[in-house]
Formats: structure tokens, sequence, C-alpha cells
């Protein structure tokens, strides 16, 4: 299997600069680029440029090179979720152009408009931008993304059109495929499928009227504005139209992890609780077999945490936590023993 390497940066340019120059008359020039991920799931670049002496900023997303986090990376799909968010009003950046051609930068790559602002790392109650922030506004980043996902799940799924329509029973059967997938040869962790199997066994008999999901919820994938309003809503490789009680139990289990990692509630943030109330009084109902759907949620997470490991140890690459003994495992493990 080949493993997930970087583009040459300077290939990228050229490419882009290229391609931008066979669109316009007008003189392209690139003042600046940046490459913020490392391409497990896709790869994105951050391009600054002047378009005939007016400056613009773009962001590029291309495939991994090579074997990646998901079995497919589908372009189209991630173009389309960005569209039914604009439409439901969600600050999704648009608009959003998937070009097919691989002649220009080796394949096929999204296009969107770069947004300006402050996007937190991995865990917000370290990230330096958050911490300079007032206890008001710490809250109000939680609150406004509350507040945005109640916008996106009150949208009418029956115009999010081209999303993958997934049942719970539908879910349980793609991450059944990813685990016969993910380990690609290797020794898969034990831990992963006794969890899917207690998943299945317990699935909710009933299921909530659905939603367009975002499926990644996550503080890192906003980029917010200086008072803490959200500007604009990223990475939607995982959007789908199932009951919206996946993405509060990936949010708040991703939440409840980190708590335990650094041994509590950062300061200024609201609680879970809070955040789940101001949900619900949002949406206009009560939440439906959350336990249920946190514990899958840590599976998926769980799952894909292992695959980028897997990557990791084939690129020569310590992984960020041992495969089968780690803290994510051990939080969904105890999680298992203890639920009714």
């Amino acid at each position: 299997m080949a493993l997930t390497a970087p583009r040459d940066l300077d290939r990228v340019v050229a490419g882009f600069l290229a391609w931008q120059r066979a669109r316009h008359d007008d003189e392209v020039l690139v003042t600046g680029v940046e490459r913020p991920t490392q391409g497990w799931s896709s790869e994105t670049f951050l391009v600054r440029a002047t378009v005939g002496g007016r400056p613009e900023g773009f962001a590029l997303r291309l495939p991994p090179v090579g074997a990646g986090l998901f079995p497919t990376c589908d372009l189209g799909l991630q173009a389309q979720a960005h569209a039914v968010a604009a439409t439901a009003g969600v600050p999704a950046p648009t608009p959003v152009e998937v070009v097919e051609d691989p002649s220009w930068l080796g394949s096929a790559f999204l296009l969107m408009p770069l947004i300006a602002g402050h996007v937190p790392g991995e865990m917000a109650a370290f990230d330096p931008w958050v911490r300079a922030l007032d206890d008001g506004r710490r809250r109000a980043l939680y609150e406004h993304t509350v507040d945005t996902l109640v916008v996106l799940h009150r949208h009418d799924p029956a115009a999010a059109d081209g999303l993958p329509r997934r049942g719970n029973e539908d879910e349980l059967a793609w991450w059944a495929d990813y685990l016969a997938w993910y380990a690609d040869g290797d020794e898969a962790v034990p831990a992963l499928a006794d969890a899917l199997a207690w998943c299945a066994d317990r699935r909710p008999a009933a299921e909530p009227p659905p939603a367009v999901l975002w499926g990644d919820v996550r503080l890192g994938n906003i980029v917010f504005a200086d008072d803490a309003t959200v500007t604009a809503v990223l990475d939607w490789e995982m959007a789908t139209v199932g009951a919206p009680e996946h993405d509060l139990g990936w949010w708040l289990g991703l939440e409840a992890m980190q708590d335990e990692l650094v041994g509590g509630r950062g300061d200024g943030f609201p609680s879970l609780v809070d955040l789940r109330a101001r949900y619900e009084a949002g949406l206009g109902r009560p939440l439906q077999d959350l336990d249920w759907y946190l514990t899958f949620a840590l599976f998926r997470s769980a799952a894909i945490l292992t695959r980028i490991g897997i990557l990791q140890q084939r690129a020569g690459q310590s992984p960020r936590m041992p495969l089968r003994e780690n803290p994510v495992l051990d939080h969904l493990t105890r999680r298992l023993q203890e639920a009714p």
C-alpha cells in the first residue's frame, strides 16, 4: 500500500498559477502559501495571491497522496455539503469549485475562498488565542457553535441533495466495513471490534427525525472572528443526513474526553450540561438516547485515530499515541464497562 506523503509545495504553487493564468487575462502572482494539514484525510493549501493587483485568498483541498484516512476522498461530496450548509444559513466557505482535470496539480482539487480569522488548535484549553480570551468570549465560542449546529439541524434535510442518507443501521454497516479495511493487513485492535459490537447490540429502537449533519464538529474546524462569532465552518468530508444526535455525540464526546485528558473543564468554558440544554432549547426537542450516540461517536473517533497511527507507523513516524493502549481506547472501554 502506498503511504501518504506531502506534495511538493513549489509544484503546487506552479500548477495553481498556471491554472489561474489560464482563466484570467489579469496578471496573477502568489504572495504566500501555507500547508496547515498533514494530509491523512486530505491535503490543504492556503494561498494568498494578487489577481490584476487585487489581493485574494484561496483554500485548495486535494486528496491525500497514496493511502488516506478513509477508503475514498470525495471532493464532489464536500463541495455539495458546502452548498447545502450555505443554503441552510451556515457560513461554510462558498463558492466552491471542483476542478477535475489532474493536469494542473496532479489530481483533482477543491477550490474555495480563504476565510480570515482564528482557528483553535485540537485542544482549545491549550490554544494561545483561546487562552488570551476573557471568560465571556470563551463561553461565546461554544454558544455560537451550538447555535450554528441548531441552524444546520433545523434545515430541511429533503433539500440536502447529494449527501448520503444513513440511518443507524446504515452507519453501523459503514463502520463495520471501515473496520474490515482500516488495518489493511496489519493486526487489528480488538477493542474497536468489541465497541462496535456493543453499539450494534444496543442501538436505539427508534431514531430521531433526520437532519443535515456536519460530521466533524470541533472548535478546530471553525474560523472565529475576534468577538468569537462563527465566520466559517470547515471540513465537511463526513457530512451525511441522519440523526442530529450523531453530531452532538461526536462533539460532546470529544469534549468530555479532552476534559478528562487535561484534568477538568477549561476556565470560562460552559459545562457540557449547559451546552446540551442550549442545543435542546434551540432545536425544540430533547436529545434522544444521547449516551448511545456518545459511545458510538467515541468508537468512531478511536477507529480514525487508530488509522492515523497505522499510517504514521508506515511512514516511519512515531504514532501520536500507542495503537492498542492509549487514553482514547481506555476512555471508550471504561464507558462500555460502566454502561447499564
